[in-house]
């Protein structure tokens, strides 16, 4: 179908919600279908997570013949993020990107290494025993970086999640 040919897209923006995963991927094989992108234009979906990034590639790359779950065949120029990161991007948009650093400081990446340069000082600290313990076995290197991937993650899942939970903690109040 030529550019000319095709309906025009009815808004830049699509959201698609419902309860079950499936009849989303239904909804978005068909609206991918129905109002395809131009060539080297790339369609932008926002997840919560990487595991539904990599299963809605994977469902969406599907052959268009499959009988149990149809998809386009493949799965191209589309770009998966988590609303975080699309944020970001739209706040060095609007703003600027002399305004906006590139990354920001709460990327889980890295807040990884920064929470892995900030761990051998906790241990020493009172009330992080069993932490210095988990970390005193083998592999403590690994342990540690370990560790701060998945304090990240949760960090990163905060952001999104529990905006307020972190609001508290940088009033000094726990939650």
């Amino acid at each position: 179908m030529r550019a000319v040919d095709r309906p025009a897209l009815p808004t830049g923006f699509q959201v698609i919600h419902a309860n079950k995963l499936e009849d989303l991927r239904a909804v978005t094989v068909e609206l991918i279908r129905t109002f395809p992108l131009d060539p080297l234009e790339n369609d932008v979906f926002l997840v919560h997570s990487n595991g539904i990034a990599q299963w809605l590639k994977l469902a969406l790359a599907r052959d268009e013949d499959d009988p149990t779950l149809p998809g386009n065949g493949i799965a191209a120029a589309m770009q998966f993020l988590l609303p975080s990161r699309f944020l970001w991007q739209v706040y060095r948009t609007v703003l600027g990107e002399d305004a906006v650093p590139e990354q920001s400081p709460f990327d889980k990446d890295r807040m990884t290494w920064r929470l892995m340069r900030l761990i051998p000082e906790l241990v020493t600290q009172p009330g992080y025993e069993p932490l210095a313990r988990f970390l005193s076995g083998g592999q403590e290197a690994r342990r540690r970086y370990q560790l701060a991937e998945r304090v990240a993650d949760l960090f990163d899942q905060y952001q999104v999640y529990r905006a307020d939970w972190l609001e508290s903690w940088a009033d000094g109040q726990d939650v």
